[in-house]
């Protein structure tokens, strides 16, 4: 397993992807913890600390939120500025110390008073103001306050994220109502997939997909690119101004020529385009070419990634299918998932069968395959029960007695990499799996070399 020394910035970057972990440990690589003297560091240790705490409970959550206040504090001491203090502020409310919460919201104001050209963005003096007006019990100004910030940087995503997320803890703290925050949130995530021989000449396809995509104020999509619908879908977005991330269910130039020039030659420098506007693209493996399984393997794939942004930025999800007019949609019954019908332009053929995918695990007993991946994960979720167990999980658009060599030999380079009680998973396994349940935490691993190549890695909580 290979990594470059972390920086500030990667250790950030972890820990806003929830990967705490993995940031706790580049922190100890660098000897950043318990640090007396480096505002920067105590702050990441103080944040990470916090972030534990949101998923702990009880007691456990008050002792880390205290914890993580004092830490907060020794930053401001050192440095002067209002982010540390404002968290100590915040934190010492959470963790039950009323008193100490408002002193310090006090002193914040104050600070931003006498110091109106603090060294920091013009949107995170904004919030802090909000922050401490909140903690005052200033609700009417806090909300005008922040408003007024984020008017300032409107496309700060993550920092609007963080700012909400802390909001939302605040105002059920204090009894008040966190509605008002919801027009203040980040777009929202879209998964979506629909017909590739939807019918555009003559319709206004295309019109309805950027309006809905407007009313549902999206900003980032995830799913394929074949021909018909996910173009039109992926166009619809970039013209809006949101972020296309594309999920190709096999290799690029088998995707292209089966999904996309199969269809019609015109589509190709459409597919091209949004190819390369994409903000990123995932190409999953395993799959000879964008068969049945293989897209179904690859909507997982992107529900998962788009509900883990969603997660991750304190905002909606959405999920879209362009549908023939009678087509049945009753397999999406109870899942929100929103229709636009269009005339299919050439009949397309669906195979009237189940999927045939499936997950492989690799743990101390060996490799053991299973018919999907609910049954992979509730299997492991047993045996975790008995013992820190350690294993590895993948997701395959295959039956399960015709596995690829190189699955298990992947398998077993990430069984060596995990240590006890990890389970380490490959991309599409960790985010199929986050599509089916909420609960289950992905984080970042960093990158493992084996004999295939260089693949991400993702722990599995």
């Amino acid at each position: 397993m290979t990594s470059s020394p972390p920086s500030y910035p990667s250790i950030i970057r972890l820990a806003r992807s929830g990967s705490l972990e993995r940031a706790w440990a580049l922190m100890a690589e660098q000897g950043l913890l318990g640090s007396a003297s480096d505002p920067r560091a105590m702050t990441l240790q103080a944040r990470l600390v916090k972030d534990r705490a949101k998923r702990a409970d009880g007691a456990d959550r008050a002792r880390l939120f205290a914890e993580s206040a004092a830490i907060y504090a020794k930053a401001a001491a050192v440095d002067g500025s209002s982010y540390p203090l404002i968290n100590a502020a915040t934190l010492s409310l959470l963790a039950g110390k009323q008193d100490a919460s408002r002193r310090l919201a006090e002193e914040v104001l104050a600070m931003l008073d006498a110091n109106p050209d603090e060294a920091e963005t013009p949107y995170w003096l904004g919030a802090t103001r909000a922050e401490a007006l909140l903690l005052l019990g200033q609700e009417a100004e806090a909300r005008a306050a922040l408003r007024q910030s984020i008017s300032r940087q409107p496309a700060a995503w993550e920092d609007h994220a963080a700012t909400i997320g802390q909001f939302e803890m605040l105002c059920q703290e204090l009894g008040y109502s966190g509605e008002w925050l919801n027009p203040l949130r980040p777009p929202c995530a879209l998964e979506y997939a629909g017909l590739m021989y939807a019918e555009q000449e003559g319709t206004q396809l295309p019109e309805q997909i950027s309006e809905w995509c407007k009313q549902e104020n999206i900003g980032f999509a995830f799913g394929a690119l074949a021909a018909g619908a996910d173009i039109l879908i992926a166009e619809a977005v970039l013209e809006n101004g949101g972020e296309l991330h594309a999920v190709l269910p096999c290799e690029i130039s088998v995707f292209r020529k089966e999904s996309v020039s199969a269809v019609h030659p015109s589509w190709r420098p459409r597919f091209d385009r949004a190819l390369e506007r994409a903000a990123s693209v995932t190409i999953l493996d395993h799959a000879a070419g964008p068969n049945s399984d293989a897209i179904i393997r690859g909507e997982a794939v992107s529900l998962g990634m788009a509900q883990q942004l969603a997660g991750q930025l304190c905002t909606g999800i959405r999920r879209l299918r362009i549908v023939g007019l009678n087509d049945d949609v009753t397999k999406y019954d109870g899942q929100e998932v929103a229709f636009i019908q269009a005339s299919r332009s050439k009949p397309q053929s669906v195979q009237a069968r189940q999927p045939e995918l499936c997950a492989v695990i690799q743990d101390e007993d060996g490799v053991t395959c299973f018919a999907s991946l609910d049954e992979a994960w509730a299997a492991l979720q047993t045996r975790s029960q008995r013992s820190r167990m350690r294993a590895a999980i993948d997701f395959l658009p295959a039956a399960p007695n015709d596995i690829p060599g190189a699955v298990t030999t992947r398998l077993e380079a990430m069984f060596k990499c995990a240590e006890a009680g990890q389970i380490h998973a490959t991309c599409a396994a960790a985010y199929a799996l986050g599509s089916r349940d909420r609960d289950v935490h992905i984080e970042s691993a960093g990158e493992m070399r084996w004999a295939g190549g260089v693949d991400p890695l993702f722990y599995l909580r």
